[in-house]
């Protein structure tokens, strides 16, 4: 019997950043940028906003790139992408987005939704967890 190695992943809390600037300490920034080129991925587990936390109900595996000095994040199951001028801006994006999506289908009644938007409704109903 083989047993397969498990992927080391760390966490990453958007209120405490990823960890750019203790890559930073260690590597120049354009070193840390030709890591991070070929991308990186962390799972989320939680969206804050201003009026409230989302804690989701399983993490989101985010991949994260830079491209053109710019910072993009995404989850390819939830169709989402977030971008900015670095990694904290860009994952801020993502998680508008999440939460505008998770509003979005959350009111969309079962039968307004054919195809795809069946199969996301489906995920957003169960994706996040309210919490103050």
């Amino acid at each position: 019997m083989t047993t397969a190695t498990r992927e080391s992943v760390s966490a990453f809390d958007p209120v405490l950043p990823f960890p750019v600037e203790t890559g930073k300490g260690r590597i120049t920034d354009e070193d840390f940028q030709k890591f991070m080129a070929p991308g990186y991925s962390t799972p989320l587990w939680s969206i804050p906003t201003k009026r409230k936390k989302y804690k989701v109900s399983k993490p989101i595996k985010v991949h994260i790139y830079i491209e053109d000095n710019f910072y993009f994040v995404e989850n390819e199951t939830l169709v989402i992408v977030g971008m900015g001028e670095s990694i904290t801006d860009a994952i801020d994006d993502f998680g508008k987005q999440v939460i505008h999506f998770y509003k979005y289908y959350k009111k969309l009644s079962w039968d307004r939704v054919t195809g795809d938007a069946e199969r996301l409704k489906g995920l957003y109903e169960t994706l996040l967890v309210d919490r103050d």
